[in-house]
């Protein structure tokens, strides 16, 4: 019975040994499988990548610049006579419809009443002959001959009136009296200059450019980009748009005129005839010059969908995760293909490795 006992005791013990021993077997191999898994997980690929930048194509030229009023005019009577009156002076700013200068007005005057008395007296005698008709007292021969004096008589004094309005010289738009030509009471012929009137709320600069230069001229330069500098005028530059250009070459030159414009300064004295320079920046067109962007071409991939690159957004140091992103291409040009949109400066796109890549993807880089 004893050895019973310690046969069924043994027995035990052995079972509980195997039990410990199989736990301590199957927490090792455990163990061991997530030691596994953690060895064998793939790493990162490596890819390249660059980083997207706008080229400076900044093309800055120099031309030398003339300044002109926005508007000028030679003022002159449209009669004869002595001036009597120049209440103005060089340099004097007007308003259109002030008087500049006047004539002596007496024998206009004069011309205007004798036409008024004979065309008082032509609608006299027309309003009674039409009285007289009435009762065939006259006849039609007489009545359309008086009715012809009266007409006459009428372009008589009209042209009366206007000569006399003539003798006042006003000025034709605001502006300031750049040159008097002439002197108070001195006798002038119609058609004879008097005064130079110059409008300089816009100041205008012009330049000449060659035929070599003017072919590729951008008439859609943006404000900002063309500027004017004056030597009296250090470390100030004034900006300018596009007002005109010629299209008949100088026959002397052979070059265009180009025309530009800016506001009058408010603290600085501009005058027509100073020089000027004219900085311009992208005056000159560039078929380079119109896409944003340009990347190697075997960067950009191209499917059923279109045109595309890769684009990695940082997740970590060093790991990134890749997005397919669509891009508007055009010419291969010596800078690289053309990118019109889609990517933006600062983005970091691959450049090598794309075929090994999918969307959402994590890499090295």
């Amino acid at each position: 019975m004893r050895i019973q006992k310690l046969c069924a005791t043994n027995r035990a013990k052995k079972r509980a040994l195997t039990f410990v021993t199989s736990v301590a077997v199957a927490l090792t191999l455990t163990a061991c499988s997530d030691q596994n898994e953690v060895v064998e997980e793939k790493p990162l690929r490596p890819v390249r990548t660059m980083t997207v930048y706008a080229p400076d194509l900044t093309r800055t030229q120099t031309f030398p610049a003339v300044v002109d009023a926005s508007r000028k005019a030679d003022l002159s009577f449209r009669v004869s006579g002595e001036i009597s009156k120049f209440p103005v002076n060089e340099g004097q700013p007007v308003k259109a419809g002030d008087v500049i200068a006047k004539l002596d007005d007496r024998d206009y005057v004069i011309q205007r009443n004798e036409a008024q008395s004979l065309f008082d007296k032509a609608q006299s005698d027309y309003n009674r002959a039409k009285n007289l008709m009435t009762t065939n007292a006259i006849s039609r021969a007489d009545f359309d001959q008086l009715k012809a004096q009266l007409d006459s008589a009428k372009a008589r004094l009209d042209t009366a009136k206007n000569s006399l309005a003539y003798t006042e010289l006003t000025a034709s738009f605001d502006g300031v009296i750049a040159r008097k030509l002439t002197d108070n009471f001195q006798e002038i012929q119609a058609g004879t200059p008097v005064v130079s009137l110059q409008d300089l709320s816009n100041i205008y600069l012009k330049i000449d450019l060659p035929e070599s230069i003017m072919i590729r001229v951008r008439r859609d330069t943006a404000p900002g980009k063309l500027f004017a500098e004056f030597d009296a005028i250090a470390g100030t530059r004034f900006p300018l748009t596009f007002k005109e250009v010629a299209t008949q070459a100088d026959e002397v030159t052979k070059t265009y005129q180009v025309t530009l414009s800016m506001p009058a300064p408010e603290n600085n004295m501009i005058l027509p005839g100073m020089t000027a320079n004219v900085i311009a920046e992208r005056l000159i067109a560039d078929d380079n010059t119109e896409a944003e962007f340009h990347l190697p071409a075997n960067v950009v991939m191209k499917d059923t969908k279109g045109n595309y690159v890769f684009v990695v957004e940082q997740v970590s140091k060093g790991v990134g995760k890749v997005s397919r992103r669509s891009v508007n291409a055009g010419a291969i040009t010596e800078l690289g293909l053309e990118i019109f949109s889609g990517i933006e400066q600062g983005d970091v796109v691959l450049t090598a490795g794309m075929s090994k890549v999918t969307d959402g993807m994590q890499v090295k880089y």
